[in-house]
């Protein structure tokens, strides 16, 4: 059943189509610049939306330029079937299982269904935009700038970024609880997706590929699961509802010839979907686990550097030292900028960060807010009140080398 005159056009949209989606793998890989932007948001936003995008239109170009569905009566198969009655059997074929009719009401609207989901998941692309700090995306940008460099202008980016965060101390929970929410909603979208295309395809999509597997097939009475969900042979029935058969009934075999197509697109899409929620969850819990101290000495782990010989503390007091005066907000923008920097020049980063007088010469002058509290902000506190190591250091790392982090 094609269409007159779309040939062309809709040819040059799947070409396009196809250009962009060979330009994302071709693309060269650059860091990302955006705070509460991620690489499994990215997942969700670009490549989950490209292959409904691609699903979507790999079906609908076959609508167009293939016979979609070949009917035959049942009382005389020599007739062509009418054109109206083949419109009706697209709404409404059926598989006759024991005494009851599934309808594949999805056959022919299933496309549409895919570009929907292909939009929903550009969700997270927005709530991520939305939710930027300026500030701190111009810091990753001119980070990034120079992210390819060893000269000193890869010094200078420290000391900028040193600058900063010692300025803007224990505020960034904002930012870290925003890219948390991306996630989790990339999630939830991950999680909706399974139960909606599970209900458009009436309960049989939750388990498709483990019912599937071992993808054995059976050509001759198409009793397989996969057959079973996208049966490429189904009935027909014309009756008195139908308005079209003077009062009586039609019955006609249909060959449904676009299902052979359906099941291996969704069958990819299924196995993309448990691996893309797997890796979502688990970065989730990755992400949950920056409140754990223990965990947020691995997060900022560095390979100790040349320069570390030289100085009077250990690489493992250096980060312990940044932990202590650190919210789980700057915990998480440090994890960030690690992507701008060696692993010589994040580590001098944290080294500034934990020298009390390079603190100082951002937070003296500044009136002390206790706020009816023991333990004011860092970037309230005085000359004696900035916090060095202590009981954490002393717990974790009281004998020579028997830290987490090696020397």
């Amino acid at each position: 059943m094609g269409m007159p005159g779309q040939g062309g056009r809709s040819f040059d949209i799947i070409r396009q189509l196809a250009g962009n989606v060979i330009n994302i793998f071709n693309k060269r890989q650059v860091i990302c610049t955006a705070p509460c932007d991620g690489q499994v948001l990215k997942m969700h936003y670009q490549w989950t939306f490209w292959i409904f995008l691609a699903g979507f239109s790999a079906i609908w170009y076959s609508w167009f330029h293939r016979d979609v569905i070949t009917c035959a009566s049942h009382f005389n198969a020599e007739t062509q079937v009418r054109l109206d009655y083949i419109n009706i059997c697209l709404s409404y074929p059926f598989l006759q299982v024991g005494n009851e009719r599934r309808y594949l009401l999805f056959y022919r609207w299933i496309h549409w269904v895919l570009l929907l989901l292909a939009m929903i998941y550009y969700i997270p692309r927005k709530l991520s935009k939305n939710a930027e700090n300026p500030k701190v995306k111009k810091l990753f940008e001119d980070l990034a700038v120079g992210v390819h460099r060893y000269d000193n202008y890869e010094r200078e980016m420290v000391d900028r970024a040193a600058r900063y965060m010692a300025f803007n101390i224990k505020t960034h929970n904002g930012l870290f609880y925003k890219y948390l929410f991306c996630n989790v909603v990339a999630l939830a979208i991950d999680l909706f997706t399974f139960h909606f295309l599970d209900w458009v395809l009436q309960n049989r999509f939750l388990r498709l590929g483990f019912q599937a597997y071992p993808f054995n097939r059976d050509p001759k009475t198409f009793t397989d699961y996969l057959s079973q969900t996208f049966p490429p042979f189904a009935d027909c029935e014309l009756n008195i509802e139908s308005q079209l058969v003077n009062k009586r009934i039609e019955k006609l075999g249909c060959h449904l010839t676009v299902m052979e197509l359906y099941e291996k697109v969704f069958v990819y899409i299924w196995l993309f979907l448990i691996i893309q929620t797997t890796i979502t969850c688990l970065y989730i819990i990755y992400l949950l686990l920056f409140w754990n101290k223990w965990v947020r000495l691995h997060i900022l782990r560095v390979a100790k550097p040349v320069t570390a010989k030289q100085s009077n503390s250990s690489v493992r007091h250096t980060v312990v030292s940044v932990i202590e005066n650190c919210k789980v907000g700057d915990i998480y923008l440090l994890y960030r900028l690690r992507q701008h920097f060696s692993h010589a020049r994040f580590y001098e980063l944290l080294t500034k960060l934990s020298d009390p007088d390079f603190l100082r010469l951002f937070l003296d002058n500044v009136s002390v807010d206790h706020k009816g509290g023991s333990n004011p902000d860092m970037r309230h506190r005085n000359k004696s009140q900035i916090k060095s190591p202590g009981k954490f250091i002393e717990n974790v790392y009281g004998k020579p080398n028997k830290g987490i982090l090696v020397e």
